[in-house]
């Protein structure tokens, strides 16, 4: 019994460092996104208001969780 309770430990250790990883990872992706959003933003040639409107939006809902 106490061998699969130091097992479950274990898991929770791995699983909390999982966890920790993919909150970083999620919070490094998000500070990209608003810097692409950003740069995007920026006066271009590349994109017109309508392609800038679109991501923006697009990245908002994205943010929130919503499918674009």
């Amino acid at each position: 019994m106490m061998k699969r309770i130091g097992e479950l430990n274990a898991e929770v250790t791995n699983l909390k460092a999982d966890a920790d990883r993919f909150k970083a990872e999620v919070e490094r992706l998000t500070k990209a996104g608003d810097a692409m959003l950003l740069a995007l933003n920026k006066p271009n040639d590349i994109f017109d208001n309508t392609d800038k409107n679109k991501s923006t939006a697009n990245w908002h809902a994205a943010k929130e969780g919503k499918q674009p």
